[in-house]
């Protein structure tokens, strides 16, 4: 109140209210001519400004302003001005207000803030004027005042100090000054600003503010410095942060060669892995304060910035890094065991993605060893190094260190298994060398044997073995285990087929011996009948899923254990006490055993497993199972994320990881396939076009590579082929396997000759199906109108069914001529290929005769087939025309005016039919002479006779036609017979003649 008496009073009995005064100070303010004056009016405005802001700032923020922009040399006068004006623009709300009294108070001074910056005279030119001031009190407030209105207003901040020409050089030479309470001011301001702004980022940049910054770095101690520090390293990273440009300058101004130094926590290891070696003193015990830790991250994120996937300068900075030896560091500080969980995991994290997809710095990564500090109790033991990819291995899948919580270790785990990914993606040679390490545990015990005598292999084999020990201890090691392991089967088919060579149990000991594949399948079934963690369960389900996937001898090994398929078929039936989780990965892994159980060998074929796929499980059911597994939160969950990243950077365990990438992965790229797969019939799917499609490529797969092709490459086999073809048109073709000196022989059949030959069989089977399905409707409906047949018009109805069904058995008939046609034309070519080949001085006598033995047994197989259908078909055409027969005697009497029409078409009928049968009597006296070329040259092989006996057979077919073709003769004489007696005036023909 001595303000109110100072300035206000008229009278002693007379006292101002505190509008009245601030009113009359603001007048004074801007009306006094004297400085002093000024000077006492805007000290008091400043006392008043704390307790009434709204009618201060309301009354004398133009006067303010006014004395700002006048009073440039007084600096006492600035400093109180800007004081005052800081106090009217603090958001802070009055001690002991409320929270609606600081809203207002919020509201009010963005009120004030946004009245500077609209200010005519641009009180923000005057400001970063200002900044240059020789007064360190003047600068200090000047910056508070420019930090106070950016928290209020920053874009129409940055705004006004882009248009002025020195504005943000003057912010960034606040760097320099040497007054730390001004430079980290500057500094805070200079990260406001530069949060989002990519203008302000690139001028700032080019202001030399790399320098300067790691300059302040150094000073303060480096990593180990105070927050300072850490505003510094925040600064850096909005520079560099989704800038181009500012990060191509960086690595231009040798800022990356910088950053190792930032990593290296102890000044005696300055130089260390600088020739690709790294390692550790374990005896050195480095504390690691709060704000270390937090300043270790930063320079963590902006490693990690630099080389994002995707970014145009990725490749260009992970190059540079490799050169100036940064992964060592990172290797050392992510091995620290004293060092926080959360530093450890983003070292890990930077070094993945130092190497990712870049197959020079994974080289480096795979030829660094470590050598670890021997134990405390093992002081004499000579020290073994070991690869760093071992030793990352045993971060995410061995025991956590003794008094580390397991959701802290967690991160440490997830961020090592990232790191593994980062070095097998895209590299077959480093994926193949770590399938090589896959061993069976060793006889000492796992839970006691030190993990650094595992390989990486036989490590993470033991803990997936054994995981009802590492489980109790910590689940999650399983699972990162499975995660590993699939890494390293993921889409290498050879990396499969060695693990697949890897069997458990020593026989000699009685122990029973498993491959490695159905040993995890009996883990995971004991694993669900002891209730264990889902998670453990669905690890050792996923990692089969991987490991099946288009690869047909891994089914066929799954197969060799039925219990294997009743167990996944009990997971997918189970009603109660199974996970869903489980149970639609239980039917997304059957739904891979019978899309791709295509091998010739394989224990149970598909036509074995499609009624237990259609009964027992049912195709419906078997899609929805997986439909809700596509549509579990979890699993969207780990869709979401990133490759490799289960963890935040922090701590704490998601309780939504159920499902890793790789998985996830794999059932993205099949998803459209089985859904395909497993609603098709086995013949359905190989005679479906699209079905290579639906395999991923693998239809036909004989589980065998060709000469020159690439691992995994599918090849056609006979066995599988000869499946699609009509029981009533079999075709099969041979391929005969060469000796081991023997040149590789060209197929019998190639590729589009097969498909042709396929879809024709396939047409035919579908004609002759429909046929039979026609004589029998004819056969049919002809009996029951017979019978009930009792005037001329059902007797005409009879008769032309009884037509009908003549012309259907003729073109019957035809079919089979043509079917003839086809198989004799088959056999002449097979039989020139094989005589080619026969000649070949090239090829030895043994690869002839496999040949022949193999083409003449297939001929053999299809010559007994094409006699046993057709003579079922001959028997049932004879049943239905002898049936017929007799309807035309009972209904002869009623209908001879059709009677002649019928016998024309009768004898046209017969002169085909002889027409036919020359002429295939000329094509067996072909197939004669060819065959008795063909023994001729191949005289010494006792094959021949098989090859005889197929042309007896036809002969013997030939046989049954000709008979076939006399009855139907007789049957047209009984005709002719009949309607002489009825008095019809039938001519003698020739056979008529002769039979007389």
């Amino acid at each position: 109140m001595d303000f109110f008496k100072r300035y206000g009073a008229i009278g002693p009995s007379q006292q101002q209210s505190p509008s009245e005064t601030i009113q009359r100070l603001a007048d004074r303010v801007e009306t006094s001519t004297l400085l002093e004056d000024k000077r006492a009016a805007v000290l008091s405005l400043k006392g008043l400004s704390r307790e009434y802001r709204k009618e201060t700032g309301e009354a004398a923020l133009p006067a303010l302003l006014t004395v700002l922009k006048e009073n440039k040399e007084d600096q006492n006068l600035l400093k109180t001005v800007l004081e005052t004006l800081i106090n009217l623009c603090t958001r802070d709300s009055p001690q002991g207000g409320t929270s609606n009294a600081g809203a207002a108070a919020g509201d009010i001074a963005a009120q004030f803030s946004q009245a500077i910056l609209d200010d005519n005279d641009d009180v923000i030119s005057v400001l970063l004027e200002l900044l240059g001031d020789a007064d360190s009190y003047v600068r200090y407030y000047t910056v508070q005042l420019l930090g106070t209105l950016h928290m209020h207003a920053g874009e129409n901040l940055q705004k006004r100090v882009l248009v002025s020409p020195t504005g943000v050089g003057r912010l960034v030479d606040l760097l320099s000054d040497q007054r730390d309470i001004i430079r980290n001011e500057g500094i805070q301001l200079l990260i406001a600003m530069t949060e989002s702004n990519a203008d302000i980022q690139k001028i700032v940049a080019f202001e030399n503010a790399f320098d300067r910054l790691l300059g302040i770095v150094d000073e303060e101690g480096g990593v180990r410095g105070n927050i300072v520090v850490q505003d510094c390293l925040q600064l850096l990273h909005n520079l560099l942060n989704y800038n181009v440009s500012n990060q191509n300058f960086f690595r231009e101004a040798s800022g990356i060669q910088r950053l190792p130094s930032l990593l290296i926590t102890d000044p005696s290891q300055t130089a260390a892995g600088r020739n690709g070696a790294a390692g550790f003193d374990a005896d050195d015990d480095l504390e690691w304060t709060a704000q270390h830790a937090r300043n270790m991250l930063v320079v963590l994120d902006v490693i990690r910035m630099l080389i994002q996937s995707g970014n145009t300068n990725t490749v260009s900075n992970q190059t540079a890094m490799q050169q100036c030896g940064i992964i060592p560091p990172l290797l050392q500080l992510a091995l620290a065991y004293e060092a926080p969980s959360s530093v450890r995991s983003q070292a890990l994290y930077a070094i993945g993605d130092v190497i990712r997809s870049h197959e020079a710095n994974q080289n480096l990564f795979q030829r660094i060893l470590i050598t670890a500090a021997p134990e405390e109790e093992d002081v004499d033991a000579k020290p073994i190094p070991e690869p760093a990819i071992v030793i990352v291995i045993r971060l995410s899948v061995g025991k956590r260190p003794q008094g580390v919580a397991e959701n802290e270790y967690y991160i440490v785990r997830a961020a090592a298994a990232y790191l593994v990914q980062a070095y097998v993606g895209g590299n077959l040679d480093a994926q193949l060398a770590l399938a090589a390490t896959l061993t069976p545990p060793g006889d000492a015990d796992t839970a006691t044997e030190p993990e650094k005598h595992q390989s990486a292999g036989s490590l993470i084999v033991s803990v997936l073995l054994d995981w009802r020990e590492t489980g109790s201890e910590d689940m999650w090691r399983v699972w990162y285990a499975s995660l590993l392991l699939s890494t390293i089967l993921r889409g290498f088919t050879e990396c499969k087929e060695q693990a697949l060579k890897l069997s458990i149990g020593d026989e000699s000991k009685g122990e029973e011996s498993l491959s490695l594949l159905n040993e995890l399948v009996s883990q995971a079934r004991q694993a669900a009948r002891e209730g264990v963690n889902t998670r453990i369960s669905l690890a050792m389900l996923t990692l089969i899923c991987v490991w099946l996937v288009d690869f047909p001898k891994g089914v066929a090994t799954f197969l060799d254990e039925s219990a294997n398929v009743s167990f996944i078929v009990e997971q997918i039936n189970g009603s109660s006490g199974v996970n869903a989780l489980v149970q639609g990965v239980a039917a997304f892994l059957f739904g891979l055993v019978y899309q791709f159980d295509v091998e010739p060998e394989t224990p149970m074929s598909r036509e074995d497993l499609y009624p237990i796929l259609s009964k027992r499980v049912g195709t419906d059911q078997l899609l929805v199972r997986v439909q809700r597994l596509r549509d579990a939160k979890e699993f969207q969950y780990a869709v979401g994320l990133a490759a490799g990243t289960h963890s935040n950077a922090y701590g704490g365990i998601p309780n939504e990881v159920y499902f890793d990438n790789v998985f996830t992965d794999i059932f993205k790229q099949h998803y459209e396939g089985f859904r395909a797969a497993v609603r098709l019939s086995p013949n359905e799917a190989l005679a479906n076009p699209s079905y290579a499609y639906l395999q991923g490529g693998m239809a036909g797969y004989a589980g065998s590579t060709a000469s020159g092709s690439a691992p995994g490459t599918p090849s056609l086999a006979a066995a599988g082929i000869s499946r699609a073809a009509s029981p009533a048109v079999p075709l099969t073709t041979s391929a005969s396997a060469p000796s081991a000196n023997a040149q590789p022989m060209e197929p019998a059949v190639s590729k589009s000759e097969l498909e042709a030959l396929q879809a024709q069989l396939i047409d035919q089977a579908q004609q002759i199906e429909k046929l039979k399905h026609e004589l029998a409707e004819a056969a049919a409906s002809s009996k029951q109108d017979a019978e009930s047949a009792e005037d001329s018009s059902e007797t005409i109805q009879i008769l032309a069914q009884e037509r009908e069904l003549r012309e259907k058995a003729e073109a019957e008939r035809d079919a089979q001529a043509t079917q003839v046609e086809s198989l004799s034309a088959e056999l002449e070519r097979l039989q020139k290929q094989n005589l080619e080949s026969a000649l070949s001085p090239e090829n030895p006598d043994a690869a002839k005769l496999a040949s022949l033995e193999s083409q003449l047994s297939e001929l053999k197989l299809k010559s007994e087939a094409d006699v046993s259908s057709w003579n079922s078909e001959r028997a049932e055409l004879q049943k239905k025309l002898a049936n017929a027969e007799k309807q035309v005697v009972k209904a002869a009497a009623a209908a001879r005016n059709t009677n002649k029409k019928k016998e024309q078409q009768q004898a046209t009928a017969l002169e085909r039919l002889q027409k036919d049968v020359k002429a295939k009597d000329e094509e067996i006296a072909k197939l004669k002479s060819q065959v008795a070329e063909l023994e001729n040259q191949v005289k010494e092989v006792a094959a021949v006779d098989e090859l005889k006996s197929k042309l007896e057979s036809m002969e013997k077919e030939q046989e049954d036609l000709l008979v076939y073709l006399a009855d139907q003769d007789q049957q047209a004489k009984e005709y002719r017979a009949l309607l002489r007696k009825h008095g019809e005036d039938i001519p003698l023909s020739d056979d008529d003649d002769d039979e007389e």
